[in-house]
């Protein structure tokens, strides 16, 4: 717990008591549930704690979720980002997309457990839902962590964005690539680049990156096939970027 609210604090995200209580129960729900059903990968409480719990909060390095008021989960899982983040910033609405039924169910164990409120489990698939109007160009922020290639993620998650809305990508450090070859995808959407984000723990090969896209303009109904072809349009070097190390 110590290496989460220590890491939390450089973020500028403060734990306190309530927070941490709701990070243990979330915890011993993740082992519970992990018994039962395959939830997500973790060889030690430190490592959770680190790599899940604290790697979901660095979505706050590149957003102030004071402000936003919707925020969707694409392709929650065990719920990586969204229920860090909601411990967090309890203001939020959230919304957790997965296409799996069993991961639903322990999500919305979470939810009940934690008393997250506004905060809803949808069982679907993101594509399906992102034409649907109660979705589609209402969304503050969308987040997603290991979820798809960012030509693909950008395609599903920029539809959901109100204009200037933005869409935050946890990713590793091979990134860049995936930058250029999203290119195409973000000219067709009417996205850009807003930030590049490097950081890495200590103790752990290579580096994290979060990326952030924001919605300048108006996403077209369909996207041609044309989204996931390559640009050099969006390139961003990381090159000399601060590291934050927990």
């Amino acid at each position: 717990m110590d290496l989460l609210i220590k890491g939390a604090q450089q973020i500028g995200i403060h734990l306190g008591e309530v927070e941490q209580e709701k990070f243990r129960l979330y915890a011993e729900l993740i082992e519970d549930w992990s018994k039962k059903i395959n939830l997500v990968s973790y060889q030690s409480e430190e490592e959770l704690y680190r790599s899940h719990f604290l790697d979901s909060l660095f979505c706050g390095s590149g957003y102030e979720f004071q402000k936003a008021e919707k925020v969707i989960d694409l392709g929650s899982g065990a719920g990586f980002p969204a229920i860090p983040l909601k411990i967090c910033f309890p203001n939020l609405q959230f919304w957790l997309v997965e296409s799996r039924n069993k991961r639903c169910g322990f999500l919305q164990r979470v939810i009940e457990e934690l008393n997250l409120d506004d905060c809803f489990v949808v069982w679907d698939r993101i594509e399906k839902i992102a034409h649907q109007k109660e979705y589609r160009g209402t969304i503050d922020c969308a987040v997603a962590r290991a979820v798809a290639p960012l030509s693909v993620l950008l395609e599903l998650g920029l539809p959901f964005l109100r204009r200037k809305g933005v869409l935050i990508a946890l990713k590793g450090h091979a990134v860049i690539e995936e930058i250029k070859t999203a290119g195409r995808a973000l000219e067709i959407l009417g996205g850009a680049v807003d930030q590049v984000i490097p950081y890495y723990f200590p103790g752990e090969k290579g580096r994290n990156v979060v990326v952030v896209y924001k919605r300048e303009g108006n996403s077209p109904r369909q996207v041609s096939q044309e989204a996931g072809y390559s640009s050099k349009k969006t390139i961003m070097s990381v090159e000399g970027a601060v590291f934050s190390g927990i």
